[in-house]
Order: C-alpha cells, then sequence, then structure tokens
C-alpha cells in the first residue's frame, strides 16, 4: 500500500463501495416586549437545558432556523399594514458615510408575510410601491455592517435615506431577513464577502432555509438539488458523504469546514450545526492549496446571533428514528457585545439496512464578542459521537439485473456479522475565527481550528457469489481503525481602494494545514459465506490477521496567495489571483521491514477571470483557473531500472469557464449558466502488472443550469440541469482510452416548489414537491456495463400555528427501488428507500 497516494489509500482502506429563519426573531415583528418578559424568556431557556441533559432519553429533531423561518412567517401581522389602502410610492437612497452613492445594494422590506426585494440602481436609489404601513427595512452590501431600520409608509419626505457603515469582512454574514432560497453573497469563491454575480465562477449554495424546508439529514441530501454535483455515489452509506463535482471526487481534499480542510472520509457533520453549504465549481486551488479539479464544498457553521431564541424539536420516523435537538443563541446584555450560542442533538434510528444504527449525540456552544462593526471574534466548538456500520456490497445479479432464479434481493439485506461489524466515531473541535478593521482601511482576518477525529469500522463484506450457487455470497474481513489530527490556519489582510471610476479589493493571505494520520488497515479472506436470500448469523469463526497497513501520515502544507479584484465604472470587473504551496508529505512504516517515506512539492496555481455587470443584473464572465493534487507516497515505474521506485509529482488541472449570472433587481432570485473543459494531466494509472504510470490525462465538460427564486406569497424555487461528458484521453491500457469515467452520470435534472400559505382561512398551510433525475453511468473504466437511470419524487407538507410547527417530509415518495452505481458485478450498492419523518418544532 505504500505505492498510493493519501487519498487513494484512505479511499481503499475504506473500501469505497420564514422568520424562524436562522435562530433569529421575526423581522416583522415590530412590537417592543418587555424588559419582565426578557427576562422570563431568558429563565426558561436555562430551565430548559437542565431538563434536557437530565432526561437523556432521546425523542426526536428536525432542523433549527429555516422551519423558524416558516413559523414566524406565518404569525399573524404585526406591523399594521392598511392591506386595503391604495400603494404609494416610496424612494430608498442607500448611501456611505461621505455621502456617496452604493450601487447594487441588497434592500429588503418586511412586513408580516409580505416580503419586497429590490437591488439599487447605479445611482444608489431605488422605487417601489408599497401600501401604507411599518415596515423593517434591510440593507446589505459587500463591505459594510447590515443596517436594518423601521420604515413609516408613506415617508414623511418621500424619500427613506440609509447611511451604511464601513465592517470588518468576517467569513459569515448574518441576516436577520429571510431572503428565502436565493443566495447573495459568499465568502469561499473570492474570500472578500464579494456578491456572488461578480465572481467568475460558477458558486452553488444551499442556505438554511432550504435545508430546513426540506428537512435534510446529510450533506448528501442537503446537495441534492444542486447541479455539477452528484450525491450518494455509493447508494445508502450511514458512514460518510460521499460526493463529486463535475465528475471528480470531492471527498478527503474537497471537503471544508468554515474555509479550513475536514475529512469526510473520517469525519462526518450534521445539517443541524450548519447554516449553509457552499460549492466551488471547479480548479480553486488560487485560494484553497491541493484540491481535486472538481472543486470543493465548504460546509459553513452556525454562528451566534444578536437576538434571543431557542428552539426545541422532537422527530420520529420511518426505521424506528427518534430524535431531539434544541438551538439557543442570543446576547448576554442589552449592548450585545457578547452573544452565546449552544445546540445539540440526540438521535436513535435503525435505516433501511438490517441491523445498521445511525445514532449520534451532538453538542455545539460558541461564543462571540462583537464590540463594534471593527471587531468581531468568535469561538466554536463541538463534540459528536456516531454508531452506524458500513455499507453493503451486493452482487448484480440480483438487484442491477432481475436474472437470478431466486428472485430479488431485498435493500434491506446485510452481508455482515451483527456482532462484529461496527462503525464508531468520536470527533470535536475548538476554532476561532476573528477579524479587525484598522483606521486606515486594512482588514485582518484570521481562522483556526483544532480537530479530531477517531474512527473504528470492521465489517464482514461481501464479494459476489461463490460460484457454486446464486445464493451463496463469499465474504472477507477488513477492518481499518484510524486517528486524525488536524491544525489549520488561514490568515489574510484584504483592503478597499477606489480612484475615480476604478474600484479595487487587494487580498494578501498565507494558510498552513498540518494533518496527521494514524492507519492500521486488515484484508482477510476465508470467512464463512452466507446466504443472501435467507442468511443465518453466527454461524461461522472470526478469523484474525497481520496488517497489510501500518503506518503514520503526516501532511504539511504552506501556502501564499494574492488577488485583486478590479472594477471599472461598476460593470466592468477583472479578477486576478496566484498563489504559491509547499506541500510536504510524510509517512512512517510500522511494518516489519517497511520503508519510510518523505517527499517535498511546490506548484504555483492562479486564476484570471473577467465579468461585466449590467445595469439590468445580467453578468456575462469567462476566467481560466488552474489547481494540483498532491501524490504523495506513491512511486512511478521506472522503465530503465524495471522498478517503481520515482516518486510521484502532483496531478495538475487546468479549467476554462464561462457563463451569464443573472441578479434581478426587481425580484428575489438568481441564475446561472456555465459551459466548462477540465483537463487533469499527470493522472496515476496501472498497467496490467499493477505497476504505476503517471501518463494518464483525463477530461470534464458540460453545461450547467441553475435557478434559484423567492417570490412573492410564500413560494420558493430551485430547479438545475447538469450535463457532464467525462471521458479517459490517455492512459496506459488502450481499452480504457476515449471511456467514460466510471461512477459518473452524465445527465442530471432537478426541480423544486415549496410554498407556504400566508392568509387566509389556511394561514401557515405549506409543503413542498421535488423531483430528481439521476441519468446512467458506467461501472468501471473500460465500460463493460452500465446502471440505468432513474427518477425520484420528494415531498413535504407542514402547518404552522403561533410559535409551533407541524411538518411531515418524504424522500423517494413512490418507494422506487433503484441501484445508485457498481464498481464491478460483485459490488453494486441499492440506494435509499423511502424515508418518512414527522417533526414537531416549538420556539419561544
Amino acid at each position: 500500500m505504500s505505492g498510493r497516494t493519501a487519498s487513494e489509500r484512505i479511499r481503499f482502506a475504506l473500501l469505497r463501495p420564514t422568520d424562524f429563519l436562522h435562530g433569529k426573531g421575526s423581522p416583522h415583528m415590530c412590537f417592543k416586549r418587555s424588559q419582565n418578559k426578557s427576562r422570563r424568556r431568558y429563565t426558561l431557556q436555562i430551565s430548559f437545558l437542565v431538563l434536557l441533559f437530565t432526561w437523556w432519553a432521546p425523542f426526536s429533531t428536525a432542523s433549527a432556523s429555516a422551519q423558524a423561518a416558516q413559523i414566524t412567517s406565518i404569525v399573524a401581522d404585526s406591523c399594521a399594514k392598511e392591506s386595503a389602502a391604495a400603494s404609494v410610492p416610496v424612494a430608498i437612497e442607500v448611501k456611505d458615510a461621505s455621502g456617496g452613492v452604493l450601487p447594487r445594494a441588497a434592500v429588503e422590506l418586511h412586513c408580516g408575510a409580505t416580503v419586497h426585494n429590490a437591488i439599487t440602481a447605479e445611482d444608489g436609489r431605488l422605487s417601489l410601491d408599497l401600501r401604507p404601513g411599518e415596515y423593517q427595512l434591510l440593507v446589505r452590501t459587500p463591505g459594510f455592517a447590515n443596517a436594518s431600520q423601521t420604515v413609516e409608509v408613506p415617508a414623511p419626505s418621500g424619500t427613506v435615506e440609509v447611511v451604511m457603515v464601513i465592517s470588518a469582512a468576517t467569513d459569515t454574514v448574518n441576516v436577520t431577513a429571510d431572503t428565502g432560497f436565493v443566495p447573495y453573497e459568499s465568502n469561499a469563491g473570492s474570500k472578500t464577502n464579494s456578491l456572488l454575480v461578480e465572481v467568475p465562477q460558477s458558486i452553488s449554495i444551499v442556505n438554511e432555509h432550504e435545508m430546513e424546508a426540506r428537512n435534510v439529514i446529510t450533506v448528501n441530501e442537503a446537495l441534492r438539488y444542486t447541479p455539477g454535483v452528484q450525491t450518494d455515489e455509493y447508494g445508502v452509506e450511514p458512514r460518510f458523504d460521499w460526493l463529486k463535482i463535475r465528475g471528480f471526487d470531492a471527498q478527503t481534499f474537497g471537503i471544508f469546514r468554515d474555509g479550513m480542510r475536514f475529512n469526510s472520509l473520517a469525519g462526518k457533520l450534521d445539517p443541524f450545526e450548519l447554516e449553509s453549504v457552499e460549492i466551488l465549481k471547479g480548479p480553486s486551488s488560487v485560494l484553497y492549496g491541493e484540491i481535486p479539479p472538481g472543486g470543493l464544498i465548504n460546509q459553513v457553521t452556525k454562528r451566534p446571533l444578536a437576538g434571543r431564541s431557542t428552539q426545541i424539536e422532537g422527530q420520529f420516523g420511518a426505521y424506528d428514528r427518534r430524535q431531539g435537538s434544541f438551538d439557543t443563541t442570543g446576547s448576554f446584555d442589552r449592548t450585545e457585545v457578547f452573544r452565546y450560542r449552544l445546540l445539540g442533538l440526540i438521535r436513535n434510528s435503525s435505516t433501511q439496512t438490517n441491523f445498521t444504527p445511525d445514532d449520534r449525540r451532538l453538542i455545539a456552544p460558541a461564543l462571540t464578542w462583537h464590540p463594534s462593526d471593527r471587531t468581531h471574534f468568535t469561538v466554536l466548538a463541538d463534540y459528536q459521537h456516531d454508531g452506524s456500520k458500513w455499507s453493503q456490497f451486493l452482487p448484480a445479479n440480483g438487484t442491477l439485473y432481475n436474472t437470478n432464479p431466486n428472485g430479488i434481493i431485498p435493500v434491506s439485506t446485510f452481508l455482515g456479522e451483527p456482532d462484529y461489524d461496527r462503525v464508531t466515531r468520536d470527533q470535536g473541535s475548538v476554532a476561532y475565527t476573528g477579524d479587525h478593521l484598522f483606521s486606515d482601511g486594512w482588514n485582518l482576518h484570521s481562522n483556526y481550528r483544532y480537530q479530531y477525529i477517531d474512527l473504528k469500522a470492521q465489517t464482514i463484506a461481501g464479494n459476489g457469489f461463490d460460484g457454486t450457487s446464486q445464493t451463496e455470497v463469499s465474504r472477507y474481513l477488513f477492518a481499518t481503525p484510524n486517528t486524525n489530527r488536524f491544525n489549520t490556519v488561514d490568515t489574510r489582510a484584504l483592503r478597499r481602494f477606489k480612484t475615480g471610476n476604478w474600484e479595487q479589493t487587494v487580498l494578501f493571505g498565507y494558510d498552513y494545514q498540518h494533518i496527521d494520520q494514524r492507519a492500521t488497515s486488515y484484508y482477510l479472506f476465508g470467512v464463512g459465506d452466507l446466504n443472501i436470500y435467507h442468511p443465518v448469523y453466527g454461524q461461522t469463526t472470526i478469523p484474525t490477521g497481520a496488517p497489510y497497513l501500518d503506518d503514520n501520515s503526516l501532511l504539511q502544507q504552506h501556502g501564499l496567495y494574492a488577488q485583486d479584484q478590479i472594477k471599472y465604472r461598476d460593470h466592468l470587473i477583472f479578477t486576478l489571483g496566484g498563489r504559491q504551496d509547499f506541500a510536504k508529505n510524510d509517512i512512517t512504516n510500522f511494518l516489519p521491514g517497511g520503508a519510510n517515506f518523505s517527499h517535498l512539492d511546490e506548484r504555483f496555481t492562479g486564476r484570471v477571470g473577467v465579468t461585466y455587470l449590467t445595469d439590468s443584473g445580467i453578468a456575462p464572465y469567462f476566467a481560466y483557473s488552474t489547481s494540483f493534487l498532491p501524490n504523495a507516497g506513491t512511486f512511478v515505474y521506472n522503465a530503465t531500472t524495471g522498478l517503481s521506485t520515482t516518486p510521484a509529482i502532483p496531478s495538475d488541472a487546468r479549467q476554462v469557464e464561462g457563463g451569464v449570472k443573472f441578479q434581478p433587481r426587481t425580484w428575489n432570485s438568481f441564475i446561472t449558466a456555465s459551459v466548462f473543459q477540465i483537463n487533469e494531466t499527470n493522472v496515476l494509472v496501472a498497467d496490467s502488472s499493477f505497476n504505476e504510470h503517471q501518463d494518464g490525462e483525463v477530461r470534464s465538460r458540460g453545461v450547467e443550469l441553475e435557478g434559484v427564486a423567492s417570490l412573492s406569497h410564500g413560494l420558493n424555487l430551485h430547479g438545475g440541469y447538469t450535463f457532464t461528458a467525462t471521458d479517459n484521453v490517455n492512459d496506459v491500457t488502450a481499452a480504457n482510452i476515449g471511456k467514460w469515467l466510471p461512477q459518473t452520470p452524465r445527465e442530471q435534472f432537478s426541480a423544486l416548489a415549496d410554498y407556504t400559505q400566508a392568509g387566509g382561512h389556511f394561514a401557515g398551510l405549506g409543503g413542498n414537491l421535488g423531483v430528481r433525475f439521476v441519468g446512467k453511468n458506467a461501472a468501471d473504466a473500460v465500460n463493460s456495463f452500465f446502471v440505468p437511470n432513474y427518477a425520484l419524487l420528494d415531498a413535504g407538507l407542514r402547518f404552522g400555528y403561533r410559535h409551533t410547527l407541524f411538518s411531515l417530509n418524504a424522500t423517494n415518495l413512490t418507494d422506487r427501488r433503484y441501484v445508485a452505481t457498481c464498481t464491478g458485478l460483485t459490488a453494486c450498492y441499492y440506494g435509499y428507500a423511502r424515508n418518512v419523518i414527522g417533526t414537531a418544532a416549538y420556539r419561544f
């Protein structure tokens, strides 16, 4: 195994097989609460936490903040809007402290269930027709603190003036208003909180509102409606989130948390702990270092909020799912300088696979110090314990093919040994994020996280029919206990300049990763066969054996990066970036006679892009970017010596991408259309003798369309289409050239509609309906057989009354049996069967 990359060693070792929103107060609840009531609520919060932890009996959860948005959105109007009165024109003008106008500022006005969204024009102004009443106004624009105020309509002067104050650029922009499913800005694509429409790269964001409306229970599930992302690659997989972006594996090197690396083939985050998931598509090494060609997925952790709120949930569902959760946040005092957040979750659940649990315990505290708009510092921590089991490797004959004379293999089939198989994981982290805006305009920002993941996993896995019948499956033992220790830090400085018609945002940064993994793996044949149709467990002696892998891998990466975003007359935007990386990998081999390994890789990567932003919100863009991925620990074949003694160099990737983004000024939506081509070179390929060569090249070309909209009267839409043509351009095995990359569908389509009735006799009644189509995919490198396409329906129904929300969500509503993918005739993976979950949430 010493000849494999760190990523490959891990893969092999694991046998890949609405204004309850964000826990904030309702923006349209404009009445004042008395201090006594505030004190009583605070006392209730403390009492509830004591009660929850003394009652250690799981009862259930779903999500917290987006359903919160839906609960308060169905509370009766508190802003005294005169619905019967005629609309009057109201002008809004947004300026900075010097009096300069601010174009393309996002403006949101709320009154009860009524939400108005617009973007200021080039003169910093906009005009809306509103019915008389009292509205809550929120204005946002990058580089400035969010501004909120109460607006009376009609306005005394006819114009509402908003003055924005310069603020530090934090990683996460917490917004009080409910913008529905629509994203606005992202720190991940630029590390400067730029508007999405201005970044020359395709970026998708699944926010908390959408995750909770759909009641997602894994990050995989959160991304099922995102174009360009392949989820549930190996079907039912309770251990990890297996994901691909634009045809390339994202796990291990492509999964991040709060902008820093997170190993998803050891750890797993719960969506209840996240406020959004960001997807950067295409090579992104310029800001993040070693990254797969397809891009990265950034999981954004929930942060403390200024307004006090607490939510508790109970959840019951299929497979005896019982879950309880809570999420409480707020400020310790009236000045809102110190803010807290504490969330927790307890779950006991089975899954569709026999003897396979999905149990979890999670606690996550956070504390923020926010003395002014110029300084922000947050400390976050969490601890999580999981109990589960392995995914199942089933024969194609009986799953993919209906030709087995004994019938279809049930989706609940378990091929291991109930008393031996187990996956237990303990993971925890301590982190900080902070920034300060100096008086000269420079903004210093720093992130740090220490994280540990202890994984103990062992299984008896299936290896296809034994050759004597179509019922007896041969099996083998596999075990891989490992520990992971991460120290990651990212420090950067940025400043915005403006000279005449020119604006610049310059960024300089340094990041460091110290990833230490201790791994041992056992692999042993000789376990007794099992009748797959009538299994009898406990009839065989579990053998023991010596490890074939026993080492310690230390990866250290230093990266220096710089970026310049140049804007001319608020229309033409150039993005230039470059980065130098130094990645060192040291492997200590503990096997008898095993050799140690040390190697240093250096790479320069970059991005050049241009965007033209029109007054109507249409923004065509074009970009060229590069990335690299080390192959540390691998030795390639030397034709001169006939030995595999040459250290492998990193695999390199380049992408050309063009497209159009559209963010209308008059309605709340965001649309992206993109075309791309990615070429990855120096790809490791093996010959017939299993010698590694570095002559491979693969290519991914495609088209992606995505639209997200939050329309009036409570309607949210999310749709997408993906065409990804992957092929093997060069390989030492001629039969592989020109073939599809395995486990990668060419076409995907999804559409989701979510609606909540805002008024009338059925106020508070809502739900959603979604459809997902996944095209056929090749099972192996030579494309000897394909897994057919499938289409699935998801649905949800909810009703909110006062501070309580009841919801019912179902995935794969028709309970279609399908195979997600195969990696050979002996290893096929069933997709998720129907899963129905009911939730009751209460907020105070």
